[in-house]
């Protein structure tokens, strides 16, 4: 049979360019390849492999439709046929192999919730809402076997030869004699135990409200082995090697519960630990069967799954028009499914499909994107055909305003030809001539490339350093990269001298930002640059070798490390003007001496930051005395100011006065008096 085969090669190539592609030029790639990637999708005729493979799925077939409303229970019957309970008239059928059903008993009962074949070849059926257990010999004479006293009787199993029953309002596990008498084996203290398994000599019990699972000797000691989050064990299956496996479903959240509630499905171990390998927030509702494998059936969508011990999934079918409530494997492998909706027992793998479609979901791009190449890996034989069609729109959801499907991309690489637009969906169209043979996806990657918009710079800040700890000489120690004045220098920055500028910015195709910074003075005309192309959103700025006065500083953010030339786009924004003044202030000193001590007036300016705080001290190893100004406050650049220092001893003193400007610039001017 002569194959195409899409080579991996050029796929592999195809990934490397993509995610290459996703990191520039506001190109975006969406690929699908694995099975929760398809998963999200919506499937009809179509299955997923638990590689994430699409492929066409086997058709589902009808062994029969019965005359009553649902499905609730299957059991094999010893001729290799079926028998089914049904709801919500109570009937019990027995079906051939070929699909032919006949009434076998009709109960007064509304639902057969459980249907047991036991070691003496005859059939044990559980009811409701009576809590009844029938007896249906090989003859198919039927009676009421034994009463419960409960309104439900939920499943039964034997132990070495014993009928146990699981029951419901009360929930209890129920020993049965052979007369039908019963006695309570265990009572769980719970309103249902939904489910009982045999396991060698002992028992499995799943229960509702609490969502325990209990196992039971056949004595009535019973051991918690497990208390699930969910509130009910709704299945307990075992698989041909014995692995133990239980489904759990949510109850109905109450008004005040904001948690997400899910179904879920965990593995049991011989040793106690129970752990989830699956689970879903979608599904309310799961039905669980085991054979070689497990076969789950989920609610939201309609689907069934297919799962290993260790939880890798598969999806087999997703349903249209049916909704499986009972699985049931045989020893072949087939497995039926009994319809909740309408009472047909239906039979999986049938004929493989001919036809099917996968409709993935919608990806959002973020933005108006015009469209590239559609790629994808594959496999498809001969007499099979798998083609690819697009549509998109501005909508988050699918509706008249998206455009219709596109026409059929039948090759790997070409064109999408639907509009631009923001978000994007895929349709695969899966067909065979050969019910043996079917095309496979396994991989497919979107590309587009977004509209570009200018970068956006939110905040601009530019303030003195002020570092807490400094190295010899009062070099800062900090690990912000220095960036030198635009005149040079070649001295070792001093903390005094560095100003933070610091910023923040963002592109909204999440291009790669790379920033530019001028400056002007306040009587220049022209924006001067002093760096170019930083990464960083900081820099330390050395002033030391910048002429002084006020100044205003530009960031330019541009986006041209993604894009093409004459295709890039900038944002700017302007600081508030700022001052670099490394110079002291200037200080003159006048000194008098009177009668109660030594007059000192101060005269200070400040060319650029003006006066900040002043100090005096006497001779050497005085403390700093503060000194206030004439009119009240240190606030401008042209300050005066007196003190008085009393209580000289005779002799020479010295008077140092320190004055601190607004940016830390200290000058210090020191008068020589004699006190006689």
């Amino acid at each position: 049979m002569k194959t195409t085969v899409i080579p991996i090669f050029c796929a592999l190539l195809l990934l490397l360019f993509a995610n290459t592609a996703t990191e520039a030029g506001g190109a975006k790639t969406w690929q699908q390849h694995a099975y929760h990637d398809f998963a999200k999708g919506k499937s009809e005729g179509v299955s997923i492999a638990a590689v994430g493979a699409l492929s066409l799925a086997p058709a589902l077939e009808t062994l029969t439709e019965l005359e009553t409303e649902r499905i609730w229970s299957l059991a094999h019957a010893p001729n290799g046929g079926l028998y089914a309970g049904t709801g919500d008239s109570g009937r019990l059928y027995a079906i051939e192999a070929e699909g032919q059903a006949r009434l076998l008993f009709d109960s007064p009962e509304l639902v057969l919730h459980t249907l047991l074949v036991g070691p003496d070849g005859a059939l044990y059926a559980g009811s409701a809402p009576d809590g009844l257990i029938y007896k249906i010999n090989a003859k198919g004479q039927s009676e009421t076997f034994a009463q419960t006293g409960s309104h439900y009787v939920w499943d039964l199993a034997f132990v070495d030869g014993q009928l146990h029953a699981a029951t419901g309002e009360p929930g209890q596990v129920l020993k049965i004699a052979k007369d039908g008498s019963h006695e309570v084996l265990f009572d769980p203290d719970d309103r249902h135990v939904m489910s009982l398994l045999a396991h060698g000599d002992r028992l499995l019990a799943g229960t509702a409200s609490k969502g325990r699972i209990y196992e039971i000797d056949t004595a009535g000691q019973s051991r918690l082995l497990f208390e699930a989050a969910q509130e009910e064990i709704h299945d307990l299956a075992a698989d041909a090697q014995g692995q133990l496996f239980a489904s759990a479903i949510p109850g109905l959240p109450k008004d005040d519960e904001q948690a997400e509630v899910f179904a879920a499905v965990y593995r049991l171990e011989e040793g106690g630990a129970v752990y989830p390998i699956w689970q879903s927030t979608d599904s309310k509702r799961v039905d669980l069967a085991a054979g070689e494998r497990l076969a789950l059936s989920t609610s939201n969508p309609t689907r069934l799954l297919r799962m290993d011990a260790s939880g890798q999934t598969e999806l087999a079918v997703q349903f249209e028009d049916f909704a499986p409530g009972t699985l049931l494997f045989d020893r072949e492998g087939n497995l039926y499914l009994g319809g909740t909706q309408k009472a047909v027992i239906a039979k999986l793998p049938g004929s493989a499909r001919l036809q099917g479609h996968f409709e993935s979901a919608v990806e959002d791009f973020a933005l108006h994107t015009r469209w590239g190449t559609l790629d994808w890996r594959g496999n498809r034989p001969k007499d099979t055909r798998m083609v690819v069609q697009t549509r998109t729109g501005n909508g988050g959801e699918p509706d008249d305003t998206w455009s219709p499907w596109s026409a059929p991309l039948e090759q790997s690489g070409q064109t999408i030809t639907s509009p631009p637009a923001r978000f994007i969906q895929y349709r695969v169209e899966l067909e065979s001539t050969l019910r043996e043979t079917s095309p496979r996806l396994d991989w497919i990657a979107v590309r587009g490339v977004q509209a570009n918009l200018k970068p956006r710079i939110t905040e601009l800040q530019t303030f003195p350093f002020r570092n807490q700890q400094s190295g010899p000489g009062g070099q800062a120690q900090g690990t912000q990269p220095v960036v030198q004045g635009p005149l040079g220098s070649n001295r070792p920055p001093q903390a005094k001298s560095l100003r933070l500028v610091r910023w923040q910015a963002a592109d909204p195709n999440e291009d790669e930002l790379v920033y530019d910074l001028y400056l002007k003075g306040e009587d220049q005309r022209e924006w001067k640059q002093v760096q170019e192309n930083l990464a960083q959103t900081s820099v330390m700025w050395d002033t030391e070798s910048m002429p002084e006065g006020w100044t205003r500083l530009k960031l330019v953010a541009s986006d041209r490390a993604d894009n093409p030339p004459g295709q890039s786009l900038h944002d700017e924004r302007e600081s508030a003007p700022f001052a670099i003044d490394n110079s002291p202030p200037a200080i003159e000193l006048d000194a008098e001496t009177g009668a109660h001590g030594v007059v000192v007036d101060v005269a200070i300016s400040d060319r650029i930051s003006g006066v900040q705080k002043a100090y005096y001290t006497v001779d050497y190893n005085d403390p700093q005395h503060p000194i206030g100004p004439l009119d009240g406050v240190f606030d401008g650049r042209d300050e005066k100011a007196r003190f008085t220092v009393e209580d000289l001893t005779p002799g020479e003193h010295v008077i140092s006065v320190q004055v601190f400007d607004a940016l830390g610039n200290v000058g210090v001017r020191q008068i020589v008096v004699e006190i006689k």
